[in-house]
Protein backbone atom coordinates (compact mmCIF):
# COMPACT_ATOMS: atom_id res chain seq x y z
CA UNK A 1 0.00 0.00 0.00
CA UNK A 2 2.99 2.31 0.49
CA UNK A 3 5.49 3.71 -2.01
CA UNK A 4 5.16 6.21 -4.84
CA UNK A 5 1.42 5.77 -5.30
CA UNK A 6 0.93 6.48 -1.61
CA UNK A 7 3.17 9.53 -1.97
CA UNK A 8 1.10 10.91 -4.83
CA UNK A 9 -2.11 10.37 -2.88
CA UNK A 10 -1.07 11.67 0.52
CA UNK A 11 1.95 13.99 0.26
CA UNK A 12 2.60 17.31 -1.50
CA UNK A 13 6.21 17.20 -2.61
CA UNK A 14 7.33 19.45 -5.44
CA UNK A 15 7.64 18.16 -8.96
CA UNK A 16 10.62 15.80 -9.46
CA UNK A 17 11.57 15.87 -5.76
CA UNK A 18 13.16 12.60 -4.61
CA UNK A 19 13.07 12.82 -0.82
CA UNK A 20 15.42 10.33 0.84
CA UNK A 21 16.37 12.59 3.74
CA UNK A 22 13.29 12.58 5.96
CA UNK A 23 15.58 12.41 8.98
CA UNK A 24 16.56 16.06 8.68
CA UNK A 25 13.27 17.94 8.55
CA UNK A 26 10.47 15.39 8.33
CA UNK A 27 7.51 15.13 5.96
CA UNK A 28 3.88 16.14 6.40
CA UNK A 29 0.87 14.41 4.81
CA UNK A 30 -1.45 16.67 2.84
CA UNK A 31 -4.36 16.29 5.26
CA UNK A 32 -2.17 17.24 8.22
CA UNK A 33 -0.74 20.15 6.26
CA UNK A 34 -4.29 21.35 5.64
CA UNK A 35 -5.00 21.20 9.37
CA UNK A 36 -1.83 23.22 9.93
CA UNK A 37 -3.00 25.92 7.54
CA UNK A 38 -6.41 25.99 9.22
CA UNK A 39 -4.78 26.44 12.63
CA UNK A 40 -2.69 29.33 11.31
CA UNK A 41 -5.79 30.92 9.80
CA UNK A 42 -7.70 30.49 13.06
CA UNK A 43 -4.89 32.20 14.94
CA UNK A 44 -4.69 35.12 12.54
CA UNK A 45 -8.46 35.60 12.33
CA UNK A 46 -8.45 36.73 15.97
CA UNK A 47 -5.21 35.96 17.81
CA UNK A 48 -6.50 37.19 21.16
CA UNK A 49 -9.31 34.66 21.17
CA UNK A 50 -7.23 31.79 19.79
CA UNK A 51 -4.18 32.22 22.02
CA UNK A 52 -6.01 33.17 25.21
CA UNK A 53 -9.11 30.99 25.14
CA UNK A 54 -8.65 28.16 22.62
CA UNK A 55 -4.95 27.34 22.82
CA UNK A 56 -5.00 25.96 26.40
CA UNK A 57 -7.47 23.27 25.32
CA UNK A 58 -5.45 22.53 22.18
CA UNK A 59 -2.28 21.99 24.22
CA UNK A 60 -4.01 19.90 26.87
CA UNK A 61 -5.56 17.61 24.27
CA UNK A 62 -2.31 17.24 22.32
CA UNK A 63 -0.32 16.52 25.49
CA UNK A 64 -2.81 13.86 26.53
CA UNK A 65 -2.48 12.11 23.16
CA UNK A 66 1.31 12.28 23.16
CA UNK A 67 1.39 11.03 26.76
CA UNK A 68 -0.71 8.01 25.79
CA UNK A 69 1.52 7.38 22.77
CA UNK A 70 4.72 7.35 24.87
CA UNK A 71 3.16 5.86 28.04
CA UNK A 72 3.55 8.80 30.39
CA UNK A 73 1.45 10.97 32.66
CA UNK A 74 0.35 14.05 30.72
CA UNK A 75 1.57 16.31 33.53
CA UNK A 76 5.13 15.26 32.63
CA UNK A 77 4.80 16.29 28.96
CA UNK A 78 5.40 19.81 27.59
CA UNK A 79 6.04 21.16 24.11
CA UNK A 80 8.97 23.10 22.66
CA UNK A 81 9.97 24.14 19.14
CA UNK A 82 12.54 21.40 18.54
CA UNK A 83 14.84 18.89 20.20
CA UNK A 84 17.68 21.39 20.54
CA UNK A 85 15.37 23.74 22.42
CA UNK A 86 14.32 20.86 24.67
CA UNK A 87 17.95 20.06 25.45
CA UNK A 88 18.65 23.72 26.17
CA UNK A 89 15.55 23.87 28.36
CA UNK A 90 16.98 21.17 30.60
CA UNK A 91 20.65 22.14 30.54
CA UNK A 92 20.06 25.87 30.95
CA UNK A 93 17.55 25.29 33.78
CA UNK A 94 19.16 22.64 35.92
CA UNK A 95 21.07 24.07 38.92
CA UNK A 96 24.53 22.78 38.07
CA UNK A 97 27.42 23.82 40.26
CA UNK A 98 30.88 24.78 39.06
CA UNK A 99 32.90 21.62 38.59
CA UNK A 100 29.92 19.39 37.88
CA UNK A 101 30.58 17.02 34.99
CA UNK A 102 28.39 16.25 31.98
CA UNK A 103 29.16 13.13 29.94
CA UNK A 104 28.32 12.73 26.26
CA UNK A 105 29.39 10.66 23.27
CA UNK A 106 31.59 12.26 20.63
CA UNK A 107 28.84 11.59 18.07
CA UNK A 108 26.26 13.65 19.98
CA UNK A 109 24.26 16.09 17.85
CA UNK A 110 26.41 19.17 17.27
CA UNK A 111 23.92 21.71 18.60
CA UNK A 112 23.52 19.77 21.85
CA UNK A 113 27.26 19.28 22.22
CA UNK A 114 27.71 23.02 21.74
CA UNK A 115 25.21 23.72 24.51
CA UNK A 116 27.33 21.66 26.87
CA UNK A 117 30.45 23.49 25.72
CA UNK A 118 28.62 26.76 26.39
CA UNK A 119 27.94 25.63 29.95
CA UNK A 120 31.59 24.72 30.28
CA UNK A 121 32.67 28.21 29.24
CA UNK A 122 30.05 30.11 31.24
CA UNK A 123 29.47 28.00 34.35
CA UNK A 124 32.60 25.92 34.73
CA UNK A 125 30.94 22.62 33.85
CA UNK A 126 33.45 19.90 32.99
CA UNK A 127 32.82 18.01 29.75
CA UNK A 128 33.49 14.28 29.63
CA UNK A 129 33.52 12.93 26.07
CA UNK A 130 33.18 9.22 25.29
CA UNK A 131 34.58 8.18 21.91
CA UNK A 132 32.64 5.72 19.78
CA UNK A 133 34.12 4.27 16.60
CA UNK A 134 31.19 2.61 14.90
CA UNK A 135 30.09 -0.04 14.24
CA UNK A 136 30.11 -1.40 17.79
CA UNK A 137 28.02 -4.03 19.52
CA UNK A 138 25.54 -2.78 22.11
CA UNK A 139 27.52 -4.46 24.89
CA UNK A 140 30.65 -2.56 23.89
CA UNK A 141 28.82 0.78 23.97
CA UNK A 142 27.31 0.04 27.38
CA UNK A 143 30.67 -1.07 28.76
CA UNK A 144 32.42 2.12 27.61
CA UNK A 145 29.57 4.21 29.00
CA UNK A 146 29.51 2.47 32.37
CA UNK A 147 33.28 2.63 32.75
CA UNK A 148 33.17 6.38 32.16
CA UNK A 149 30.35 6.98 34.64
CA UNK A 150 32.06 4.84 37.25
CA UNK A 151 35.37 6.69 36.89
CA UNK A 152 34.27 10.28 36.16
CA UNK A 153 31.10 10.43 38.29
CA UNK A 154 29.28 13.00 36.12
CA UNK A 155 26.19 14.83 37.31
CA UNK A 156 24.37 14.22 34.02
CA UNK A 157 24.80 12.16 30.87
CA UNK A 158 23.43 13.15 27.47
CA UNK A 159 22.93 10.41 24.89
CA UNK A 160 20.82 9.68 21.82
CA UNK A 161 18.15 7.15 21.05
CA UNK A 162 19.18 7.33 17.40
CA UNK A 163 22.23 9.39 16.51
CA UNK A 164 21.75 11.97 13.77
CA UNK A 165 24.97 11.35 11.82
CA UNK A 166 25.72 8.58 11.28
CA UNK A 167 22.12 7.48 11.76
CA UNK A 168 22.55 4.64 14.25
CA UNK A 169 20.51 3.39 17.19
CA UNK A 170 22.13 3.31 20.62
CA UNK A 171 21.11 0.91 23.44
CA UNK A 172 19.56 3.88 25.23
CA UNK A 173 17.32 1.73 27.46
CA UNK A 174 20.39 0.13 29.01
CA UNK A 175 22.20 3.47 29.23
CA UNK A 176 19.30 4.84 31.28
CA UNK A 177 19.70 1.91 33.67
CA UNK A 178 23.43 2.56 33.97
CA UNK A 179 22.72 6.19 34.82
CA UNK A 180 20.32 5.12 37.56
CA UNK A 181 22.88 2.64 38.91
CA UNK A 182 25.49 5.39 39.35
CA UNK A 183 23.06 8.15 40.39
CA UNK A 184 23.65 10.11 37.19
CA UNK A 185 20.88 12.17 35.61
CA UNK A 186 19.82 10.83 32.20
CA UNK A 187 19.05 13.34 29.44
CA UNK A 188 17.90 11.25 26.48
CA UNK A 189 17.97 12.95 23.08
CA UNK A 190 15.27 11.09 21.22
CA UNK A 191 15.08 13.59 18.36
CA UNK A 192 14.57 10.66 15.97
CA UNK A 193 12.70 8.40 18.40
CA UNK A 194 8.96 8.98 18.25
CA UNK A 195 7.49 7.48 15.11
CA UNK A 196 10.34 4.96 14.78
CA UNK A 197 10.65 3.21 18.14
CA UNK A 198 7.75 2.33 20.48
CA UNK A 199 8.28 4.51 23.55
CA UNK A 200 7.57 3.48 27.15
CA UNK A 201 8.63 6.22 29.53
CA UNK A 202 6.95 4.68 32.56
CA UNK A 203 9.03 1.56 32.03
CA UNK A 204 12.35 3.27 31.28
CA UNK A 205 12.03 6.13 33.80
CA UNK A 206 14.61 8.55 32.39
CA UNK A 207 15.10 11.86 34.15
CA UNK A 208 14.56 13.77 30.91
CA UNK A 209 13.48 12.58 27.46
CA UNK A 210 12.73 14.56 24.34
CA UNK A 211 11.73 13.91 20.75
CA UNK A 212 10.85 15.87 17.65
CA UNK A 213 7.28 15.34 16.55
CA UNK A 214 8.10 16.89 13.17
CA UNK A 215 10.74 14.37 12.08
CA UNK A 216 9.02 10.99 11.95
CA UNK A 217 5.50 11.53 13.34
CA UNK A 218 4.17 13.65 10.43
CA UNK A 219 3.66 16.81 12.51
CA UNK A 220 4.64 20.14 10.88
CA UNK A 221 7.83 21.76 12.15
CA UNK A 222 8.81 22.91 14.65
CA UNK A 223 7.26 20.79 17.33
CA UNK A 224 8.99 18.72 19.99
CA UNK A 225 7.89 17.18 23.26
CA UNK A 226 9.90 17.20 26.47
CA UNK A 227 9.32 14.68 29.25
CA UNK A 228 10.44 15.66 32.75
CA UNK A 229 10.35 13.25 35.67
CA UNK A 230 8.14 14.68 38.45
CA UNK A 231 11.06 14.98 40.84
CA UNK A 232 12.58 17.60 38.52
CA UNK A 233 9.48 19.69 37.81
CA UNK A 234 10.63 22.48 40.15
CA UNK A 235 14.03 22.77 38.48
CA UNK A 236 13.00 22.98 34.84
CA UNK A 237 11.91 26.31 33.38
CA UNK A 238 10.83 27.55 29.98
CA UNK A 239 13.44 28.57 27.45
CA UNK A 240 13.33 31.50 27.26
CA UNK A 241 12.33 32.27 30.84
CA UNK A 242 9.00 34.07 30.58
CA UNK A 243 6.01 35.42 32.52
CA UNK A 244 5.19 31.99 33.91
CA UNK A 245 8.48 31.69 35.82
CA UNK A 246 8.35 30.32 39.36
CA UNK A 247 11.39 30.07 41.59
CA UNK A 248 12.45 26.52 42.38
CA UNK A 249 11.65 27.01 46.06
CA UNK A 250 8.23 28.61 45.62
CA UNK A 251 5.63 26.43 47.32
CA UNK A 252 2.29 25.73 45.63
CA UNK A 253 -0.83 23.92 46.75
CA UNK A 254 -0.85 20.17 46.24
CA UNK A 255 -3.20 20.53 43.28
CA UNK A 256 -1.11 23.22 41.56
CA UNK A 257 2.10 21.34 42.29
CA UNK A 258 0.86 18.44 40.15
CA UNK A 259 0.51 20.76 37.16
CA UNK A 260 3.48 22.97 38.01
CA UNK A 261 5.45 21.98 34.90
CA UNK A 262 2.65 22.08 32.33
CA UNK A 263 1.32 25.38 33.69
CA UNK A 264 4.73 26.98 33.20
CA UNK A 265 4.93 25.78 29.58
CA UNK A 266 1.31 26.46 28.57
CA UNK A 267 2.21 29.83 27.05
CA UNK A 268 5.69 31.31 27.24
CA UNK A 269 6.01 33.46 24.16
CA UNK A 270 4.35 34.74 21.02
CA UNK A 271 5.00 32.25 18.23
CA UNK A 272 2.92 29.86 16.16
CA UNK A 273 1.45 26.95 18.09
CA UNK A 274 -0.11 25.51 14.93
CA UNK A 275 2.15 22.45 14.94
CA UNK A 276 0.80 21.40 18.34
CA UNK A 277 -2.72 21.78 16.96
CA UNK A 278 -1.84 19.18 14.28
CA UNK A 279 -0.69 16.40 16.61
CA UNK A 280 -4.10 14.67 16.79
CA UNK A 281 -4.45 14.81 12.99
CA UNK A 282 -0.97 13.31 12.50
CA UNK A 283 -1.68 10.47 14.93
CA UNK A 284 -5.02 9.82 13.25
CA UNK A 285 -3.34 9.67 9.82
CA UNK A 286 -0.85 7.11 11.09
CA UNK A 287 -3.62 5.00 12.58
CA UNK A 288 -6.37 5.27 9.98
CA UNK A 289 -4.63 5.87 6.65
CA UNK A 290 -1.34 4.06 7.28
CA UNK A 291 -2.79 1.23 9.33
CA UNK A 292 -0.82 1.82 12.52
CA UNK A 293 2.72 1.88 13.83
CA UNK A 294 3.62 -1.72 13.00
CA UNK A 295 2.72 -1.31 9.34
CA UNK A 296 4.55 2.01 9.03
CA UNK A 297 7.75 0.81 10.62
CA UNK A 298 7.57 -2.65 9.12
CA UNK A 299 7.74 -1.04 5.69
CA UNK A 300 10.31 1.62 6.58
CA UNK A 301 12.71 -0.64 8.47
CA UNK A 302 12.69 -3.19 5.66
CA UNK A 303 13.14 -0.56 2.95
CA UNK A 304 16.03 1.11 4.78
CA UNK A 305 17.75 -2.26 5.09
CA UNK A 306 17.10 -3.29 1.49
CA UNK A 307 18.22 0.08 0.11
CA UNK A 308 21.45 0.02 2.10
CA UNK A 309 22.31 -3.53 1.08
CA UNK A 310 21.43 -2.84 -2.55
CA UNK A 311 23.56 0.30 -2.86
CA UNK A 312 26.45 -1.19 -0.89
CA UNK A 313 26.45 -4.11 -3.33
CA UNK A 314 26.40 -1.75 -6.30
CA UNK A 315 29.24 0.29 -4.82
CA UNK A 316 31.13 -2.78 -3.57
CA UNK A 317 31.33 -1.19 -0.11
CA UNK A 318 29.72 -1.83 3.29
CA UNK A 319 26.68 -1.02 5.40
CA UNK A 320 27.28 0.52 8.82
CA UNK A 321 25.89 -2.28 10.98
CA UNK A 322 27.09 -4.50 13.83
CA UNK A 323 27.08 -8.29 13.95
CA UNK A 324 23.73 -8.47 15.76
CA UNK A 325 22.06 -5.95 13.46
CA UNK A 326 20.92 -3.61 16.22
CA UNK A 327 22.00 -0.17 15.03
CA UNK A 328 20.01 0.34 11.82
CA UNK A 329 16.41 1.60 11.95
CA UNK A 330 14.44 3.54 9.36
CA UNK A 331 17.79 5.21 8.74
CA UNK A 332 20.74 3.29 7.32
CA UNK A 333 24.27 4.26 6.35
CA UNK A 334 26.29 3.14 3.35
CA UNK A 335 30.03 3.51 2.78
CA UNK A 336 30.90 5.64 -0.25
CA UNK A 337 33.68 4.36 -2.54
CA UNK A 338 36.45 6.97 -2.60
CA UNK A 339 40.03 7.03 -3.85
CA UNK A 340 43.13 7.53 -1.72
CA UNK A 341 43.30 11.26 -2.44
CA UNK A 342 39.79 11.95 -1.17
CA UNK A 343 40.35 9.65 1.79
CA UNK A 344 43.52 11.50 2.78
CA UNK A 345 41.77 14.84 2.31
CA UNK A 346 39.04 13.81 4.73
CA UNK A 347 41.56 12.42 7.21
CA UNK A 348 43.69 15.57 7.18
CA UNK A 349 41.11 17.79 8.86
CA UNK A 350 37.75 16.93 10.41
CA UNK A 351 36.36 20.13 8.88
CA UNK A 352 37.03 18.88 5.36
CA UNK A 353 33.78 16.89 5.30
CA UNK A 354 32.03 20.26 5.59
CA UNK A 355 33.91 21.47 2.50
CA UNK A 356 32.83 18.36 0.63
CA UNK A 357 29.19 18.81 1.64
CA UNK A 358 29.17 22.51 0.83
CA UNK A 359 30.34 21.61 -2.66
CA UNK A 360 28.04 18.69 -3.41
CA UNK A 361 24.87 19.38 -1.41
CA UNK A 362 23.81 22.61 -3.15
CA UNK A 363 24.13 20.97 -6.57
CA UNK A 364 22.11 17.95 -5.46
CA UNK A 365 19.40 20.21 -4.08
CA UNK A 366 19.18 22.77 -6.88
CA UNK A 367 19.82 20.65 -9.95
CA UNK A 368 18.70 17.16 -8.92
CA UNK A 369 16.02 17.81 -6.27
CA UNK A 370 17.40 15.30 -3.80
CA UNK A 371 19.93 15.10 -0.96
CA UNK A 372 22.06 12.48 0.74
CA UNK A 373 23.71 13.80 3.91
CA UNK A 374 27.27 12.56 4.31
CA UNK A 375 29.69 12.16 7.19
CA UNK A 376 33.28 10.99 7.63
CA UNK A 377 33.39 8.54 10.52
CA UNK A 378 35.96 5.97 11.61
CA UNK A 379 38.05 6.38 8.48
CA UNK A 380 35.21 6.07 5.96
CA UNK A 381 32.84 8.36 4.08
CA UNK A 382 29.19 7.47 4.68
CA UNK A 383 25.85 8.62 3.30
CA UNK A 384 22.66 8.31 5.30
CA UNK A 385 19.39 6.97 3.86
CA UNK A 386 16.02 7.75 5.45
CA UNK A 387 13.10 5.47 4.61
CA UNK A 388 9.52 6.69 4.72
CA UNK A 389 6.19 5.32 3.58
CA UNK A 390 6.40 7.25 0.30
CA UNK A 391 9.79 5.83 -0.73
CA UNK A 392 10.76 2.98 -3.04
CA UNK A 393 14.12 1.41 -3.86
CA UNK A 394 14.50 3.48 -7.02
CA UNK A 395 14.68 6.66 -4.91
CA UNK A 396 17.93 5.50 -3.33
CA UNK A 397 19.35 4.40 -6.66
CA UNK A 398 18.74 7.87 -8.06
CA UNK A 399 20.12 9.71 -5.02
CA UNK A 400 23.21 7.50 -4.66
CA UNK A 401 24.00 7.65 -8.39
CA UNK A 402 23.70 11.43 -8.22
CA UNK A 403 25.95 11.69 -5.17
CA UNK A 404 28.68 9.52 -6.68
CA UNK A 405 28.48 11.34 -10.00
CA UNK A 406 28.84 14.77 -8.36
CA UNK A 407 31.65 13.57 -6.12
CA UNK A 408 33.60 12.48 -9.19
CA UNK A 409 32.85 15.60 -11.21
CA UNK A 410 33.81 17.92 -8.35
CA UNK A 411 36.74 15.99 -6.89
CA UNK A 412 39.43 18.40 -8.10
CA UNK A 413 37.50 21.38 -6.78
CA UNK A 414 36.97 19.72 -3.40
CA UNK A 415 40.62 18.74 -3.02
CA UNK A 416 41.71 22.31 -3.78
CA UNK A 417 39.68 23.80 -0.93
Amino acid sequence: MFGHKFKDEHFSFGKNVVQVNNGSFGSVPTTVLQKYKEAIDLDHEFSDRYLLTELPGVIKNAAAQVAEFVNSDANNIVFTLNATTSVNTVLRSYPFAKGDKIAMFDIAYGACANTIRFLSNRQGIEVVTIELKLPLEDDEIVEKFEATLKEEKPKLALFDVIVSMPGVRLPFERLIEVCRKYNVLSLVDGAHAIGIIPLDLKKWRPDFFLSNLHKWLYVPKGCSFLYVDPKHHRNIHTFPVSHSYLDDEEVLSEELERTRLVDRFAFYGTFSYAGIDCIPAALEFRKTVCGGEEKINGYCFELAKDAANHIAKQWNTSVLENAKGTISTTMSNVEVPINDQVLQFLKNDKKNIVKLRKTIDPIMLKEYSTLLPSIFHNGKLWVRFSAQVYNELSDYEYASDTFLKLLGENEARILSL
